[in-house]
């Protein structure tokens, strides 16, 4: 075959790819899912179907007026964008169960991952026409020096038919969408020309240029760490417990205090069999009850699932322990004087001769929650067979606070509750800031940094049974945990570890 018939085979197959993206999937979008089933396309469902219209023109372009580098490029242009619009379409729904999902299913796949499908399948169809063309040069002389190609009478009825099919669109855009500034809907009505039930709604571009961000709601700023105080969470903290939602109920005063020399500040601090468990960050300490190190590890963040820096430690059983990060991320890890260094060298940058974090029942995994999705955690604690995590605030939201209950044996969520709680006036649980806790007589024992109040939770109740406020000399409370039945909080402040003995007595 010379160059020349190459030439018009790949105009006749440009030309066939063109009107195929605008007859079946814009066009049975239209005509059948519009006009016989009703369907009204959503705001990103129009935003796809117009790239699949703009991508069937530019092909129909290069069949006109030849082959050109910036029709190409548009291709992928409006290809990339496409993806993009279906990919975070998708997103939104992506999580749901089984058959949950949004408008209509084709071989039991939605709409807007069809999209999908078909964004890719124009980039794997470019590509094998692109490897399989003829020589650029072809081109040109295909053209024979004319501004634009002729059309035979079957290519004419492609241009006419596309263009019938894209006007009867913009019929079906303007009657259930309407002219700007009229934007759409995001969960639209069905379709009618009864004008008393079609709605032309403006709200949603209003609030799309507030904030410019490309990770929408999951744009969460890192939370509060003793190693790095939070700058973006818009959140002023204070050591008033008269500024706390609830009002306390008891009071502790400081028993005795002392600094523990550590040239790093502790996020986490626990006493666990015998021994100091502490953590900075990535690195966890094991201590004597004088704070000399008896055995250390360093974790590597980034291998397999990703944890973000480290705000709890807990024992699960005589062997293993579970270290949690801030995303929901956790490891449980086991102590090994005779460890595997070669195997362990997967989860720990330091530390992997005398911890183990692959073997049977070790390893990392996530924790998957519903109502604190899109809040980071910086405390857990567990009563043997549960883990409880607490949500702090953020950027985004200031007023949710949730606990969620995790069974350990699968470490999966088996509940979620905020606790019920006689709350001040226009107050919420989002005002406290829980850095830490620890399960103690059948009680979470919640510590708030923000107002100096520690929360007594009864996770059987779901309640928040009483506030206990502690001295406002803590200015930086990071963690509680009881040692000798008394109650210990440690600070960060002034540059200086400090341990406070406030005693138990009182709870």
């Amino acid at each position: 075959m010379d160059e020349i018939k190459k030439t018009k085979l790949f105009y006749a197959l440009m030309c066939l790819a063109g009107f195929l993206i605008i007859l079946l999937p814009v066009g049975i979008a239209n005509f059948y899912f519009g006009y016989v089933l009703k369907d009204s396309p959503c705001t990103l469902c129009w935003g796809q179907r117009e790239a699949m219209i703009f991508i069937g023109v530019i092909a129909l372009f290069i069949v006109r007026y030849g082959m050109k580098a910036k029709y190409l490029a548009m291709l992928l242009i409006v290809t990339a964008f496409g993806l993009w619009q279906s990919l975070a379409h998708y997103g939104n729904h992506a999580h749901r169960d089984l058959d949950q999902g949004f408008g209509l299913a084709v071989f039991g796949i939605h709409t807007y991952f069809w999209a999908e499908v078909v964004f890719w399948a124009v980039i794997l169809l470019l590509g094998i026409m692109l490897f399989f063309a003829p020589k650029f040069s072809s081109f040109d002389k295909e053209m024979e020096g004319k501004t634009y190609r002729n059309l035979s009478k079957p290519v004419f009825m492609v241009f006419v038919i596309s263009a019938f099919v894209i006007a009867s669109n913009v019929f079906q855009a303007f009657v259930s969408t309407g002219i700007a500034p009229y934007y759409g809907q995001g969960d639209p009505v069905r379709f009618t020309l009864d004008k008393k039930y079609i709605i032309w709604d403006d709200s949603g571009y209003k609030n799309h240029f507030k904030t410019i961000s490309f990770l929408g709601k999951r744009d969460v700023k890192a939370p509060d760490y003793a190693f790095a105080p939070a700058t973006k969470l818009g959140i002023n903290f204070d050591n008033d417990p008269q500024n706390s939602p609830i009002a306390a109920d008891e009071s502790l005063s400081i028993k005795s205090q002392q600094v523990i020399e550590f040239d790093k500040p502790i996020n986490t601090l626990d006493f666990i069999d015998g021994e100091f468990v502490a953590s900075s960050k990535w690195d966890v300490y094991f201590m004597d009850e004088n704070f000399k190190v008896n055995s250390h590890f360093e974790l590597d963040p980034l291998f397999s699932a990703t944890i973000d820096p480290i705000i709890s430690i807990n024992k699960m059983d005589e062997r293993r322990f579970v270290l949690m990060g801030s995303n929901k991320t956790f490891l449980k890890f086991a102590k090994n004087e005779n460890a595997n260094e070669a195997l362990q060298y997967a989860d720990f940058i330091k530390g992997n001769d005398k911890f183990e974090g692959q073997g049977k029942g070790l390893g990392r995994g996530r924790i998957d929650t519903v109502r604190a999705k899109f809040h980071h955690i910086a405390s857990m604690t567990n009563d043997g067979k549960y883990l409880y995590l607490a949500s702090v605030p953020n950027n985004k939201d200031k007023k949710k606070f949730v606990i969620s209950k995790i069974l350990m044996s699968d470490m999966t969520l088996s509940a979620e509750f905020t606790p019920s709680a006689n709350l001040k006036d226009g107050a919420s649980l989002g005002d406290l800031y829980i850095t830490s806790m620890t399960y103690y007589n059948n009680k979470i024992y919640a510590l708030s940094k923000n107002h100096n109040v520690i929360a007594v939770i009864n996770p059987q109740t779901q309640s928040i049974e009483k506030a206990v406020s502690y001295p406002s000399e803590i200015k930086n409370a990071r963690s509680i945990f009881v040692k000798d039945s008394e109650i210990q909080i440690l600070s960060y402040q002034e540059g200086k570890n400090i341990l406070f003995n406030v005693s138990g007595e009182q709870l």
